[in-house]
This record gives structure tokens, sequence and C-alpha cells, in this order.
């Protein structure tokens, strides 16, 4: 045995892209804006929310969707920070397409790694977008996979 924290099983879980609970989750998200379609039986004719899920809301290709985000410099993005998109809203504040749900310092990595909530999710990959800061600045930060230690899961097959 050997003493850990919490904080650590934190980092490690975010490194493998697993979700938790209450963090990368809230009364809006279904399994679909999370990846996790496989989890839905197609052998079921009906399930418990299956008719929410094909409301046209939750249908809708524009909704956040979760990715993993690598900032720019090695830094962390602000835990809640959110994507800026471009314009203002009619209470003159900026335009949002995703925010951060959870951001950490990996050790293992030597970086910052974060997951998140954007508009197109795992279609964005690659794409460069603007975390907001509590300053009125920003911080540039790429779309990346959210699992970003051992993807291929070599490590755990060892």
């Amino acid at each position: 045995m050997m003493p850990y924290g919490t904080e650590a099983l934190h980092i490690m879980r975010a490194e493998k892209g697993f979700i938790m609970i209450g963090d990368e989750t809230d009364g809006t998200i279904i399994p679909q804006d999370l990846n996790l379609n496989w989890a839905i039986s197609k052998k079921k004719e009906d399930f418990l929310g299956k008719r929410g899920q094909q409301r046209s809301h939750m249908t809708d290709p524009n909704r956040w969707k979760l990715a993993g985000f690598e900032a720019e410099g090695g830094k962390v993005i602000p835990e809640g920070a959110y994507i800026v998109a471009e314009g203002t809203n009619a209470n003159g504040q900026r335009n949002t397409q995703g925010r951060a749900t959870s951001t950490y310092y990996s050790p293992t990595l030597d970086r910052g790694i974060c997951m998140g909530l954007i508009k197109g999710g795992m279609d964005r990959l690659g794409d460069t977008v603007e975390f907001n800061l509590l300053d009125g600045g920003t911080m540039a930060a790429k779309v990346v996979d959210p699992v970003v230690y051992d993807p291929e899961g070599k490590k755990q097959n060892v």
C-alpha cells in the first residue's frame, strides 16, 4: 500500500478522458454529448430517457459536446472558463461556444490538461479557440482528444 490523494485521482481520470458526474455533466447533458453513444442500447425498442433524447433541442448539431483542450505555452486553463465566440449578446457580453469542465496540471505530461464542452465537440479537433480570463483577456488552446494519456490503452494491458 501507499498513500494517495484525491487530487492525484482526479488528474489520472482526466488524463484518460474519464468523465466525472457533476464536472462534465449537469441537468442538460445527455450521453451523446459525452461521446457515449456506445452506451445506449440499440437492441431495445424503448428505454427511460429515449423520448427526451429525441427532442429537437437534444439532437441539435450545435449542442456543446465533450472534447479535450491543450493550452498554448503549457499553461492551465482556468476552471469554468468559457470559450469565447464572435460577437456579443443583447447584454453586450461576448458570445460563448463552450466551457472548461475539468482542468489540471498533469505532472506525467508536464503540462496543463483540460476537458470541456464545445459546440461541435470532436468534429473540432485541431481548431484553436480562445478561453476567457478573469482579467478580460483570453488564452489560446487547441481542441484535442479528451484522452491525453495512453489513448491505445497499452499501459493497462501489461
